[in-house]
C-alpha cells in the first residue's frame, strides 16, 4: 500500500498566469507538466518513461501536490505495469498535444487508484496552444516537457531493438538539450520569447500596429523534431478510458492485441493514418482516437466490459454512449465506418440533420427529350423556308450524313465524326443567318436529337473546353441560345411556341450530359458564364411563360439542372448566382403554377437545387426567406391533390425554407 499524489508544475513559472490575457487574450493560469508519486518515487513521462526522488526533477519543486488515494497494489505490481508502458511511451510517440505527460499521469493514477486527474490539467496545453501565442511558443514547450536531468532515471523497459534507445539512458543524450532552469525561476527560452512578445506589443501600441505576434526570437531553445507523430492515445486504465468518453464528443477505440494478432499489426498503420486525418486538435470538430492494448495494464478488463472477444475490434462512442462496432482489419470497411461516424457526429450541412424521404427520395438521373422526329417532314420544312437562299449544299448535308447518323444508320471513325460534325457546325450558322427565328425549329431539333449521342456530346464538349486557340465557328449551342434568348427579349410571350419548345428540349437534352453541364453550370476557370447567362435567362423566362406546355418543358430543364447538383456535389464549382435566379423563378412558378404535374417537376427542382447547397446558409436560405417561400408552398400544398406532391411540399415548406 501506498499514498499516490500528483505533483503539479508550472512550465512558465507564473509568468503564463500573469501575462496570458495580455498574450493570449485569455486567462491561463499555467502550462502544466504533471507527474505521479508513489512508493517513494516520482515517475513521469517525457524522454520515455522516467522517475526520480519526489521533488528532484529538472521542473524544480511542484507548484501543486494533489493527493489522490492510496493504491492497494504491491510495488512489485506497480513496476510490472510501468514496463508494460515502457514499449508505448516511447520518446518516439511523445506527443504535445495526444500523448504527453500529462496523459501518462492519467493512465498511472487510473491504473493504481481509479481515480482521474482534474480537468484543468488535462486541458492543458491544448488551451494554450490554441492561441495564436501558443503556437509561436509550441517549439519551446515541447523542448521544456522533453528535458532531463542527472537525477532522472529511465524506468527498466523494452529492448532498444523493440522501441528505439531512450535518450535517457546514453552519457551524451542530454549535450543538444537546454540548461535545466533553477529551482523557483523560468526557462530562460520562455523568458526571452515572452519578453520579445511584450517589447513587441509595446512597439505596436505606440506605432499603431494590429499585426500578429512575431514568432519568438533566436534566443529560444533549439527547435526538435516535430514532436506530432500520431494523434493516437494509448489507454491503459479503466479511469483515464471514462475520463475520455465524458470529456470528448465522438470517439474511436482500437481494442488490439498487437504482440499476438496479425491482423492487428496489419491494420495498425491504417489506424495510425486515419486518426492523423480525423484527429480533434485545437478544437477542429474530429474524433479522439484511442488505442486498448489488452496486455497492457486494465486493457483487458476494458475490452471484457464492453465484450470484446476478438481482436482487432473497433468501437464508435458518442457522448459516451457505443453508436456503432467493427470486427477484423478491413481497411476500406475502417475508413467507411469512420467517416459515416464523424459525419453523423458533426454534419457537414444543415440538411444532413433532418429526415427528408421525399426529398433524398428524388431520382437524380436527367430527364431526356428523346422523341425522335419525322425526318422527311421535318427536313421538308427546313427547304421550304429555305426556297430560293442558295443553301442546297447545307441541306444536302444534313440529309445525307446528319440525318443517317441520328438514325444510327450511318456510323463514323473519330476524324469521319470530327470531319462532319464540323461541316454541320458551320451548316447550321449559314442556316440560321438566312432564317427568322420562327423558321429555325428543324435546325435545332436536329441538334436536340444529336445531343443524345455521347461520342457527339463528348466531342462538343471537347470544343468547349479552353484552348489558346478558339474554334471557328463557335460551337452552336451558344449561338442557338443567343437566338432564343434575344427573341424572348424582344418579342416576350409572342415568342412562337415551337421555336421555345425545341430550345428547351435542346436545353434538356443539352443537361443530361455531365461533361456539357459541367461545362455551363460551373464558375471559374474553364466555365462558359456567357452560355450560362444565356441559358438561365432563357429558362427563367420560361418558367413564367403563360402557356402550360412552354412551362412544363422549363421545369424539365430545371430538375436537370437540380438533378446536376446532386450528381457533382462536391466534385465542382457551383456558381450561386444562377441558382439565386432559378430559385426565384421556381418559387414565383410554383406560386402562379395551376396544373399538378408541371408543380410537382418545380418543387423537384426546387427540392434539388437547395438540397444540400453549399451556400444553403449564406446565400439561398435568405433568399427563401425574402421570397416568403415557406408560406407560399405551404399554401399551395392545401390544393394540391397527389399524395406524393404534397408530401414533397410539405417537407420543402417545413425543413428546408
Amino acid at each position: 500500500m501506498s499514498k499516490v499524489q500528483l505533483y503539479v508544475y508550472d512550465l512558465s513559472h507564473g509568468m503564463a498566469k500573469s501575462m496570458s490575457i495580455m498574450l493570449t487574450g485569455k486567462q491561463i493560469d499555467g502550462i502544466w507538466h504533471t507527474s505521479v508519486v508513489a512508493f517513494g518515487r516520482e515517475v513521469f513521462y517525457g524522454q520515455g518513461i522516467l522517475e526520480s526522488k519526489p521533488g528532484t526533477t529538472h521542473h524544480g519543486p511542484p507548484l501543486h501536490i494533489i493527493d489522490v488515494g492510496e493504491t492497494h497494489l504491491d510495488e512489485g505490481t506497480f513496476n510490472e505495469y510501468l514496463q508494460s508502458l515502457g514499449e508505448m511511451y516511447t520518446p518516439s510517440k511523445y506527443h504535445l498535444i495526444e500523448f504527453n505527460c500529462n496523459h501518462f499521469t492519467a493512465d498511472v493514477v487510473g491504473f493504481l487508484t481509479g481515480q482521474e486527474i482534474p480537468a484543468w490539467i488535462s486541458g492543458l496545453p491544448a488551451e494554450f496552444l490554441s492561441t495564436p501565442f501558443g503556437q509561436a511558443m509550441k517549439p519551446q514547450i515541447d523542448a521544456m516537457f522533453r528535458r532531463t536531468a542527472p537525477s532522472e532515471r529511465p524506468i527498466p523497459g523494452p529492448s532498444p531493438s523493440s522501441a528505439g534507445v531512450n535518450p535517457a539512458t546514453s552519457s551524451s543524450s542530454n549535450t543538444n538539450l537546454p540548461t535545466p532552469p533553477q529551482s523557483g525561476t523560468a526557462s530562460p527560452a520562455l523568458a526571452s520569447a515572452l519578453l520579445s512578445s511584450v517589447a513587441a506589443r509595446a512597439q505596436q501600441a505606440q506605432n499603431g500596429s494590429n499585426n500578429s505576434l512575431p514568432t519568438p526570437s533566436s534566443t529560444a531553445a533549439p527547435t526538435p523534431p516535430n514532436p506530432e507523430t500520431s494523434p493516437l492515445t494509448l489507454v491503459t486504465s479503466t479511469a483515464h478510458f471514462h475520463s475520455i468518453l465524458s470529456q470528448h464528443s465522438a470517439v474511436v477505440v482500437n481494442f488490439t492485441n498487437t504482440p499476438t494478432c496479425p491482423p492487428c499489426r496489419a491494420i495498425k498503420p491504417v489506424y495510425e493514418t486515419i486518426s492523423s486525418t480525423h484527429a480533434s486538435t485545437y478544437g477542429a470538430k474530429g474524433a479522439r482516437f484511442v488505442e486498448v492494448e489488452l496486455s497492457v495494464g486494465e486493457g483487458r478488463d476494458i475490452a471484457g466490459s464492453y465484450g470484446v472477444q476478438a481482436t482487432p475490434t473497433f468501437m464508435f462512442f458518442r457522448d459516451g454512449k457505443k453508436e456503432d462496432e467493427m470486427k477484423g482489419a478491413a481497411k476500406r470497411e475502417l475508413e467507411n465506418k469512420v467517416e459515416a461516424f464523424l459525419e453523423d457526429c458533426y454534419p457537414s450541412h444543415p440538411h444532413r440533420r433532418l429526415y427528408l424521404p421525399a426529398v433524398e427520395g428524388l431520382p437524380n438521373n436527367p430527364i431526356t427529350a428523346a422523341g425522335v422526329p419525322a425526318y422527311p417532314a421535318l427536313l421538308g420544312k427546313l427547304e421550304g423556308f429555305l426556297a430560293g437562299k442558295g443553301r442546297q449544299a447545307d441541306t444536302k448535308l444534313l440529309r445525307e450524313e446528319v440525318v443517317p447518323f441520328l438514325e444510327d444508320k450511318k456510323s463514323f471513325s473519330d476524324p469521319q465524326l470530327r470531319d462532319t460534325t464540323e461541316r454541320w457546325i458551320a451548316s447550321t450558322h449559314h442556316i440560321l443567318e438566312s432564317l427568322k427565328a420562327e423558321e429555325s425549329f428543324p435546325v435545332i431539333d436536329l441538334w436536340r436529337v444529336g445531343l443524345l449521342k455521347p461520342r457527339l456530346a463528348s466531342y462538343l464538349a471537347l470544343r468547349l473546353r479552353p484552348s489558346s486557340q478558339p474554334p471557328s465557328p463557335p460551337d452552336p449551342i451558344s449561338t442557338i441560345l443567343s437566338l432564343a434568348s434575344n427573341t424572348l427579349t424582344s418579342s416576350g410571350a409572342s415568342t412562337p411556341k415551337p421555336f421555345l419548345l425545341t430550345v428547351l428540349r435542346l436545353i434538356t437534352n443539352l443537361l443530361s450530359s455531365n461533361e456539357l453541364a459541367n461545362l455551363i453550370l460551373t464558375s471559374g476557370n474553364g466555365s462558359h458564364p456567357e452560355i450560362q447567362e444565356k441559358l438561365i435567362s432563357v429558362l427563367v423566362e420560361s418558367l413564367l411563360h403563360s402557356e402550360a406546355s412552354v412551362r412544363r418543358a422549363a421545369a424539365g430543364v430545371a430538375v436537370n439542372a437540380g438533378a446536376w447538383k446532386q450528381r457533382t456535389k462536391g466534385d465542382v464549382t457551383h456558381d450561386v448566382d444562377w441558382d439565386v435566379e432559378v430559385v426565384s423563378a421556381l418559387v414565383e412558378g410554383i406560386e402562379r403554377e395551376a396544373d399538378e404535374d408541371v408543380a410537382h417537376r418545380l418543387l423537384a427542382a426546387l427540392a434539388m437545387i437547395i438540397y444540400l447547397s453549399p451556400r444553403y446558409t449564406d446565400d439561398i436560405k435568405p433568399l427563401l426567406e425574402v421570397l416568403g417561400a415557406k408560406g407560399i408552398i405551404g399554401a399551395k400544398t392545401k390544393g394540391w391533390k397527389k399524395k406524393e406532391v404534397k408530401k414533397l411540399a410539405e417537407e420543402i415548406a417545413s425543413k428546408l425554407c
